[in-house]
């Protein structure tokens, strides 16, 4: 057997969590149906269920997984739900279920490359908005932090905003019972923010310098000082109304942002491809950081490496296929989706 099951997938089974010594057996093969791929089965000791290697890999219970590379193309490449049913000739709810998938995928896919690495360098962040369902009532902040030079995204969350201010009476109104119905919406930037930093924290040493450059947003001191304490860190700041060409400090992050909204459907100026839900929007952005991180070269006079080759995180570009056929540990995946 090529493939050694870390658990049983069971949910109430007591040997559910990882671990070496996890006791099983194995239960015939079977065909599977959809691409006639020979299946090795197992039994656990502990519960005595049967289960396949099938149920670790990221295509479980999909009767249709060729179409898995197509759709993940599709995801970054500024392609919404329907069109890309339409063009595969399949159903919404298909893609849908694979965005969920896929994103818990890639978020685990970046973490366990990244975990025990140091990265180094100078690095950026900026704040993009979008917005969830209504563009006056729900707004969002998107934070993306990037190494500067190779344009490895090393971390990106989705946060609320509070609702747009208008003296429009129609949106007062829609405003008033927005907040009887949900609640008055905080902002939830400075959460984000701090996610950010706390993951360039936890990938960078600790003894180094830490150089960041932002805008002149006045909580960044305050969030860089809370996060990284006495480390030493340089915070150069450059405002957001210079001149956004290639001589501002701020380009790469700027370029960065220009991409992710050119690639993320959800993400199109004046779209109605726009997220109902941020939560969907926060998987849809992990799928995009690791094509963009792992798959795709840095920019177009930069063919020969992926930003993660340029970081020193990999020595050599992930193909969409080999990526698809990871299996991390099966902890950090959710399954039953």
């Amino acid at each position: 057997m090529s493939f050694t099951p870390p658990c049983c997938p069971h949910a109430g089974c007591p040997a559910s969590k990882p671990s070496p010594t996890f006791a099983y057996g194995t239960a015939g093969t079977y065909v599977r149906r959809c691409d006639r791929r020979l299946v090795q089965r197992f039994r656990c000791a502990s519960c005595k269920l049967t289960f396949s290697d099938q149920s670790f890999r990221l295509d479980y219970r999909f009767r249709k997984p060729q179409l898995d590379k197509a759709i993940f193309e599709s995801f970054v490449s500024k392609v919404s739900h329907r069109q890309i049913a339409r063009v595969l000739r399949t159903r919404r709810p298909t893609v849908e279920r694979r965005l969920r998938r896929f994103g818990e995928h890639a978020r685990a896919f970046q973490e366990v490359l990244l975990e025990g690495k140091r990265v180094t360098g100078s690095f950026s962040l900026d704040e993009a908005e979008s917005f969830e369902t209504d563009r006056r009532l729900m707004p969002v902040t998107l934070p993306v932090l990037i190494e500067r030079d190779s344009r490895f995204l090393v971390h990106l969350a989705v946060g609320t905003l509070p609702a747009r201010k208008s003296t429009s009476p129609a949106l007062v109104k829609r405003r008033q019972e927005f907040v009887a119905k949900h609640g008055k919406r905080r902002s939830g930037s400075r959460a984000a923010v701090k996610s950010c930093f706390e993951s360039l924290a936890k990938h960078t040493d600790e003894q180094a310098r830490v150089e960041v450059l932002t805008d002149l947003k006045a909580s960044y001191p305050g969030i860089l000082k809370e996060v990284f304490g006495k480390r030493p860190v340089a915070h150069g700041k450059t405002s957001s109304k210079e001149k956004r060409d290639s001589k501002n400090p701020l380009f790469a992050i700027n370029h960065t942002l220009a991409m992710l909204r050119d690639g993320v459907s959800r993400l199109v100026r004046r779209t109605w491809c726009h997220a109902k839900l941020r939560e969907r929007l926060q998987l849809h952005l992990w799928i995009y950081a690791a094509w963009r991180n792992f798959v795709r070269y840095v920019t177009n006079e930069r063919r020969k490496e992926t930003p993660a080759m340029a970081i020193g995180v990999e020595k050599e570009a992930w193909e969409l296929t080999r990526l698809l056929r990871w299996r991390g540990p099966y902890a950090l995946l959710l399954r039953g989706q």
